[in-house]
């Protein structure tokens, strides 16, 4: 069935606009965090340290800031440390969502804040994708510390965007999403646009808690990215769009994206936004490990996930054991196991390679299961495509 054309005209934008105290939401975050003296000042590294995790350690030479007191930190002679962890947002992460990133988009947070439940009905349906990027409390529970939105879009309203750029248009987006008259494509949508002329990707905004000065922005924001680009890697993406306020506007068209309009500031806000674009031939002269010539690269998938293969798939990319999978997915550990002998007959069919001299896959809580598994999510670290939606040919698609 077509998609409707909707006049972006036609859709008036009428939201409540607020900006919530961030200060308030700070003092919710109770991180306790070392701090020590280094003859290196500022020395940021970042240890990759599993799948999901990253641990942080920072040598800063200064007293605690006000927003390091208010997160419940400590100055003692060890360094600063920390774990920040990535995973995909889930729908009962919407209001914390909405709240964090209406301090760089107000109009977007207060529509999506004021209309929650078909926010969070929105993000389960993965028509909108969010990442959480959080850090861990001292009880080891884990806190917001910053999160990214995006959605694939329909070429009808990119070709209008592009033509006529309009302010607030994540906004503008999110309301057609809410009225029924939605511009985000459904998972079966991008699996045919995916394997047919290509995507067109909208970030709808990105947001952190922590202040410029704090030395865990550095790998918070590592981590963000690192997070992005898995994330999106593996699309036959024809486009890169976003709008955000003029100061980070900045990075993004230095990093090789460009400025489609410049939008004058809100009422009561600061600072005004900028709409920028990026295309596939505009990243050929970029280098090519960067970020952005990362996300353009494409190569089409062999083996033919299911979408409930995808997702076990996915989760244990992001470190879930298999007690945990059971649990995230409600399904009882020996249907998991069965689903695991699937996945590595399915890949072994279609790419017999990935397992290298490994006989056939036993169950997957066995030693050659387990040494299965980690060849495939090695190879998917690598392969992103097999992991995204894509309608194969039938006679290519393995049992």
């Amino acid at each position: 069935m077509s998609r409707p054309i909707v006049d972006l005209k036609a859709c008036p934008l009428s939201i409540p606009r607020f900006a919530p105290s961030m200060a308030a939401a700070r003092r919710k975050r109770c991180v306790k965090i070392d701090f020590g003296v280094s003859n290196i000042k500022n020395r940021m590294c970042i240890c990759q340290n599993s799948d999901a995790q990253v641990t942080a350690l920072a040598h800063h030479r200064a007293w605690l800031t006000e927003e390091e007191t208010t997160l419940g930190l400590e100055r003692t002679d060890h360094a600063l440390q920390v774990n920040i962890r990535a995973r995909m947002g889930k729908p009962q992460d919407a209001a914390a969502i909405a709240s964090l990133l209406a301090s760089t988009d107000p109009i977007f947070g207060a529509l999506a804040a004021s209309n929650a439940a078909t926010f969070a009905r929105l993000i389960d349906a993965e028509a909108i994708r969010t990442g959480c990027i959080e850090l861990q409390q001292p009880d080891g529970g884990w806190l917001l510390g910053a999160t990214g939105l995006s959605a694939f879009i329909d070429e009808a309203t990119t070709r209008s965007w592009l033509a006529e750029p309009r302010a607030n248009f994540p906004a503008l987006l999110l309301q057609r999403a809410l009225t029924g008259s939605t511009a985000f494509l459904t998972p079966s949508e991008i699996g045919r646009a995916n394997s047919g002329d290509g995507l067109n990707l909208f970030i709808l905004g990105f947001s952190y808690s922590l202040s410029p000065q704090s030395p865990l922005l550095p790998p918070l924001l590592t981590r963000a990215i690192g997070h992005f680009v898995s994330c999106h890697q593996g699309y036959k993406l024809l486009r890169l769009m976003r709008e955000d306020p003029a100061p980070i506007a900045e990075m993004f068209l230095r990093s090789g994206m460009r400025a489609l309009a410049h939008f004058d500031p809100e009422p009561g806000q600061d600072v005004g936004r900028v709409a920028m674009v990026m295309e596939r031939s505009e990243t050929m002269p970029l280098f090519p490990n960067s970020p952005a010539t990362m996300l353009f690269q494409f190569v089409p998938p062999q083996i033919g996930f299911s979408p409930s293969e995808r997702r076990i798939l996915h989760l244990a990319l992001e470190g879930l054991s298999d007690g945990d999978l059971a649990s995230e997915l409600s399904i009882s550990p020996h249907t998991l196991k069965r689903s695991w002998r699937v996945i590595f007959d399915r890949a072994l069919s279609a790419a017999p390679l990935i397992f290298g001299s490994l006989a056939e896959p036993r169950d997957s809580q066995g030693v050659r299961g387990q040494e299965k598994r980690r060849h495939l999510l090695q190879y998917l670290r690598d392969n992103p495509q097999e992991l995204r939606p894509y309608d194969l040919p039938r006679k290519t698609r393995s049992r």
